[in-house]
């Protein structure tokens, strides 16, 4: 009996047994996925066998040059299609028959508006704060151009510099500078569109332009792009572009005097490559004309600018009577231009710029 007594002791001495494990919720015991006879080992490249998404997702640094080589197939062929269009033959006429002095003339134009561009931008920097001389300025934008001569992207490559470069220079952040570039371009579209409309307005008023719809029609539109600045985009990226703008209005009026000159000279070196080219139209005529050929060529598209640019000269002005062939020309003429000067300035990169080694803010 003792020993019954004692045995029953230890079982009430003991623990109830441990209630079976309950499957834990959303858990997945299936196999693994390496384990599956339809798969194969995790590797980020390997295929799965017998899927259709066994191709694996092309990495960013491909996707940008695809990209990349899409916008100069693109240039190419919108060029091609130009050259179609206005006929080769008559084209190379055209090209044959071009005035070396005009052309010089236009080359000169061009460089001093470039001169005052450099000085708009320095003058917006130092609006927001930035280390921005002059003389640095026009070195930086000068290495620009020679950007956009070896790379394609129209103008986005020596953006992308300049704002590289500034931000070197001693307490210059990164963010702002390229902030800088932005504001730079927006300054210089926005006056472009001014000074495109006040000039057909001139042209209109003394009789050089007939009145037509379609002059109705592009007034229209340069007065919308004027408005722009002050109307919300859908576009995250180009909402905060036109706040940054409305915040630095302050530095952007003070340098719009800069714009103008920019835009007078912009517009005579593409009325000197007219002249150059055989077109016989008034420089007003030519000013009201520039904004859709000067913003086509600004397009990452192709190289240079070349394709889209001229694409818009054919059409725009084919309206005021200009032959297609001596568009096409004067177009090429001004893109050509600006290749002389990017080459031209070539050598400013083994040049030290001011500042480049001082410390500089994250």
């Amino acid at each position: 009996m003792a020993h019954l007594r004692e045995a029953r002791a230890r079982r009430g001495d003991r623990r109830p047994a441990a209630a079976p494990a309950r499957r834990v919720a959303g858990a997945d015991w299936r196999p693994a996925r390496r384990h599956r006879p339809d798969g194969r080992a995790p590797h980020a490249h390997l295929p799965r066998a017998a899927r259709t998404a066994a191709i694996p997702a092309a990495p960013p640094a491909a996707k940008r040059q695809l990209k990349t080589a899409a916008r100069i197939a693109a240039g190419i062929a919108l060029l091609a299609a130009v050259v179609w269009y206005v006929d080769p033959r008559a084209l190379a006429r055209s090209l044959a028959a071009v005035d070396a002095r005009w052309f010089v003339a236009a080359v000169l134009s061009s460089v001093v508006s470039n001169v005052f561009s450099a000085a708009r931008w320095a003058a917006i920097a130092r609006g927001l704060g930035l280390a921005a001389s002059l003389g640095a300025a026009i070195a930086m934008y000068f290495r620009g151009m020679t950007m956009n001569v070896l790379l394609p992207g129209a103008t986005v490559s020596g953006d992308l510099l300049r704002g590289y470069q500034l931000s070197r220079l001693a307490n210059n952040t990164l963010l702002r500078a390229g902030a800088s570039v932005l504001l730079d371009r927006l300054s210089g579209l926005w006056i472009l569109c001014a000074c495109s409309l006040a000039s057909l307005g001139v042209a209109l008023a003394v009789g050089l332009v007939p009145p037509a719809r379609n002059t109705g029609v592009y007034m229209l539109a340069l007065a919308a792009a004027l408005a722009l600045p002050w109307l919300p985009l859908p576009h995250p990226g180009l909402e905060k572009a036109r706040r940054q703008a409305l915040a630095a209005r302050g530095a952007l009026v003070r340098s719009a005097w800069l714009s103008v000159l920019v835009q007078v000279f912009s517009a005579a070196a593409l009325w000197l490559c007219g002249y150059a080219a055989g077109v016989e139209v008034s420089y007003p005529v030519v000013l009201a004309a520039a904004a859709p050929i000067f913003i086509m060529g600004a397009l990452p598209l192709g190289w240079g600018g070349f394709g889209a640019r001229e694409a818009a000269a054919v059409v725009v002005l084919g309206t005021i009577g200009v032959p297609p062939e001596q568009a096409t020309a004067t177009a090429l003429l001004y893109g050509v231009s600006a290749v002389l000067q990017g080459i031209a300035a070539a050598p400013l990169f083994l040049v030290r710029h001011e500042g480049a080694d001082a410390p500089r803010r994250s």
